[in-house]
């Protein structure tokens, strides 16, 4: 039998993800992936507020003439600015994160 005593998966796996043990190459992967994944939020906001705006604007980017007469959202004007502010929120995040 082997005289080193098992540790635990927990203790194991809080070791290998302390960022004062973790390698710089593991540093910088971890970095990716949580900057991927709140790119990945903002992407799918931004793709609902333009479906919002789809139906009033034609593939050249044209506005039609039923919109310029007054825009009103699917959603509603409270959940389509929620969703702005949640975009606002997560591009500051990207942009915190990469200073």
């Amino acid at each position: 039998m082997s005289e080193t005593p098992h540790l635990p998966v927990e203790n194991r796996l809080s070791h290998a993800l302390d960022p004062t043990t973790a390698s710089g190459e593991r540093a910088l992967k971890n970095f990716r992936y949580v900057v991927g994944s709140v790119n990945g939020d903002a992407l799918k906001v931004w793709a609902e507020l333009w479906r919002e705006f789809q139906q009033g604007v034609t593939p050249n980017g044209m506005v039609t003439p039923s919109v310029q007469q007054g825009f009103k959202p699917a959603c509603g004007w409270a959940e389509f600015l929620e969703r702005f502010w949640l975009l606002k929120h997560y591009l500051d995040y990207i942009h915190r994160l990469c200073q």
